[in-house]
């Protein structure tokens, strides 16, 4: 069987995304212009509207892929037969290293956290969908009395958040984080979480 070749119209949709990735890690989106997008997609201002609807649309949509890009790479060795906290350490480990190794993506939840409501409305269902191996790890810890009792949200919050917050601190240069404290910062994570 050949591999697909993708076709000229997904190079330019994907021309677009990456154009936004890159817009919205190096200006955010004060620097976000419609014009600058179809400039970084090497794409005419016309194109753009052939695969989006406005500006609020191609956010839309690359939030969406990137959610999904990261939960894929968050998950790729996801066992349910591993003890909870060894389940919930090789999630952090590998969302850290998708972070480490995609700065933009990094970079870029920063803005897509501050996206006005009703843009971050359509965003929350998919992502508790597309996390729920997460969300199903918070929800047997609670059963079992080994993680707070908290919500979902609140659980992120005290545990996950931070590790993307020390990332992006290591990768500007201000702290150096090595694989073995890594793994300290993550066992931290996990007691934030448990009583």
């Amino acid at each position: 069987m050949t591999a697909a070749v993708p076709s000229a119209s997904n190079d330019k949709r994907a021309a677009i995304l990456d154009s936004a990735l890159f817009l919205l890690a190096n200006r955010g989106f004060h620097g976000f212009s419609i014009k600058r997008l179809a400039e970084g997609a090497g794409v005419a201002v016309g194109t753009i509207y052939l695969y989006f609807k406005d500006r609020e649309d191609v956010i839309n949509q690359l939030h969406g892929e990137i959610i999904r890009h990261v939960a894929g790479k968050v998950f790729v060795d996801h066992d349910t037969s591993l003890p909870l906290d060894e389940q919930y350490r090789r999630m952090v480990r590998n969302l850290w290293q998708f972070c480490v190794d995609n700065p933009e993506t990094l970079y870029c939840k920063s803005q897509f956290d501050n996206l006005p409501p009703h843009l971050q409305r359509s965003q929350r269902e998919d992502s508790h969908q597309i996390f729920e191996p997460l969300l199903v790890l918070y929800a047997k810890g609670r059963e079992a009395g080994i993680i707070r009792d908290l919500s979902d949200d609140v659980l992120s919050g005290l545990a996950i958040e931070p590790c993307f917050f020390l990332v992006r601190q290591h990768l500007r240069g201000f702290i150096d984080i090595t694989d073995e404290m890594r793994d300290t910062i993550i066992a931290a994570s996990w007691r934030a979480i448990s009583p």
